[in-house]
């Protein structure tokens, strides 16, 4: 074949050409007309190498128009070149540490078409699985939909930035939630929630979302990842209890910068703009976009937040389960930029963090693509007004709250109940105890202030060491009955069937009696099939030696108020 190269031999190349030229004439394959054009070619005096700026977009898009002689994608090849370098250039320092490959997509949000789609690291590198599209590889987003679960909060009038969500230890039908860093905080604020990606108040709001949840929403969204039924994946999947493609995940956080309308993306030209569908309110987009414009980049000093020179991002992390997948996903009003980076074999690494490997990435391909001084943000709809809210308790502001704070909030959707934390008590001058309406006439009393916690967080607030306000006991003399929500019974779950193991001495099978009372609640009452079995502090643990039948546990606070659950213990 080097013998007929056009750069080291011309000439030779150019008489074997003439006489093809030639053959194809006589031949009728082509006119003599393009022959004498084809002889005014000038010989090629270097090599050109074949076009492979896309070799992952080109390979799937043969396979779905395998008729097709043309196909304009929306490729910006300019834009292709630099995410694929980016990339290259913060995988290198990686693999050392087992990390050896990496995804990268940008959307254009206006039009909805695909920038660049770099698929992997390097396409001929065998060893890593070069070839596999890491783009539309189906993978564990870990916590990366968590925000698609407050955006549902928010539209459904659940939950406000400033409002408090439990974050104690709880108990779904066996499955129990933890955080990454297996701590928990007691109570934190929505926002708090969302940028610290704590799991725990996650699974708790998609709980209480039920039918509004995530799944219902990811099928109308276009997530085509989710083959099975809602119940198979259960409250983890805002956990990442799932699969998604970079591609696919990228489209869905574009939705948000959209204003709440999703539209399928775009490969090609020829592809038809469509309106898509409107699955979230404007105003709520809105909101979420602020909070997660919050979080601090990880590659920065805090600092360094506030400079011109650095462009406004809304973006998420998130990290699967044993560290195989790390993920970031920002937008601004013009791009959305997806990341993904791991190994294509499943292989987990513990450096596999997405705010450590992949939030890097998704920032320096920002950092070029979007000019600082141009870098325009969203505007606030007119549906979005700012409001002040009980720096406490994060409700409309009571006239017992003694300090505010701002929030921004959907008028006539956000809840709008004032705050039940603070609340006013009459304490009786003589006993010391705490008066009722009905028992407060004809005796003389102080009026105090004092922050009356839910029964989770007060009772996880006292175990864990926590100050909170001591209210007194009820005066005893009063005949009138308290009102209230009894004890809340954690554990064990209502209509929960145990069954005894043979051959394992019992203590070793105690099942935890478990609730959580009010900080006004000094002693709880536990009755197995209407006997008393323990009476003590709310905070201590108590356990109940299992006995085969059918029980009726019940728990009762000082004040009188209970609670019931049935158990069965084969």
């Amino acid at each position: 074949p080097n013998l007929l190269r056009p750069d080291f031999n011309p000439e030779t190349a150019k008489n074997a050409r003439e006489k093809l030229l030639n053959i194809l004439t006589q031949q009728d394959k082509i006119s003599p007309e393009q022959r004498e054009e084809a002889f005014t070619e000038p010989i090629p005096k270097g090599r050109y190498s074949l076009p492979f700026l896309i070799p992952h977009l080109s390979t799937k898009l043969t396979q779905m128009y395998p008729q097709a002689e043309r196909l304009k994608t929306t490729i910006d090849k300019n834009i292709q070149r630099l995410a694929k370098n980016i990339l290259q250039t913060n995988l290198k320092p990686l693999k050392a540490q087992g990390i050896t490959n990496g995804a990268v997509v940008v959307i254009e949000n206006q039009s909805q078409e695909v920038l660049a789609m770099v698929g992997s690291s390097d396409f001929f590198d065998d060893a890593n699985d070069g070839q596999v599209n890491g783009a539309m590889a189906p993978r564990s987003p870990g916590s990366a939909l968590k925000p698609f679960i407050y955006a549902l909060g928010i539209e459904h009038g659940v939950i406000s930035p400033q409002i408090l969500l439990h974050d104690v230890p709880v108990e779904y039908s066996g499955y129990r939630p933890i955080n990454y860093d297996s701590n928990y905080n007691g109570a934190v604020t929505v926002e708090e929630a969302l940028i610290r990606s704590l799991n725990v108040p996650a699974v708790n709001l998609y709980a209480r979302l039920s039918e509004d949840g995530i799944y219902s929403f990811l099928k109308e969204a276009a997530i085509t990842t989710l083959p099975k039924p809602k119940d198979y994946y259960g409250l983890s999947l805002i956990l990442g209890g799932c699969e998604v493609t970079l591609l696919q995940l990228t489209n869905l956080y574009s939705g948000l910068a959209n204003g709440g309308r999703f539209r399928p993306y775009r490969l090609l030209k020829s592809q038809a703009r469509v309106e898509g569908k409107s699955l979230l309110r404007p105003g709520t987009c809105f909101v979420l976009t602020e909070m997660l414009s919050q979080l601090r980049r990880p590659e920065l000093p805090a600092v360094w937040e506030s400079s011109v020179d650095i462009p406004k991002v809304a973006w998420k992390t998130g990290t699967s389960y044993g560290h195989r997948d790390a993920w970031s996903i920002g937008y601004t009003p013009k791009y959305t930029i997806g990341v993904w980076v791991g190994n294509f074999d499943g292989k987990g690494v513990p450096a596999l963090v997405g705010a450590e490997v992949a939030a890097p990435i998704l920032f320096a391909l920002f950092d070029v693509l979007e000019k600082p001084f141009v870098n325009s943000w969203f505007v606030q709809p007119f549906s979005v007004e700012v409001r002040q809210v009980c720096s406490v308790s994060g409700m409309a502001i009571s006239k017992f709250c003694a300090t505010t704070k701002d929030e921004l909030y959907l008028p006539g959707i956000s809840p709008h109940q004032s705050c039940t934390i603070h609340q006013l008590v009459l304490i009786d001058k003589k006993t010391g105890q705490r008066l009722c309406a009905h028992c407060r006439i004809g005796r003389e009393y102080l009026e105090k202030i004092i922050a009356h916690w839910p029964a989770e967080i007060a009772t996880w607030k006292k175990r864990n060491g926590y100050p909170i306000d001591q209210i007194p006991e009820h005066y005893s003399n009063c005949s009138k009955l308290v009102s209230g929500e009894g004890p809340v019974i954690h554990s064990p779950s209502a209509n929960t069937e145990y069954k005894i193991r043979p051959g394992v001495d019992l203590k070793y099978q105690e099942i935890l009696l478990d609730a959580s009372v009010s900080n006004q609640t000094k002693t709880i009452h536990w009755f197995l099939n209407h006997r008393l079995i323990f009476s003590g502090k709310p905070t201590e643990k108590v356990f109940l030696t299992p006995k085969k039948g059918t029980n009726t546990l019940m728990c009762m606070d000082d004040e009188g108020r209970s609670t019931e659950v049935r158990i069965i213990i084969n």
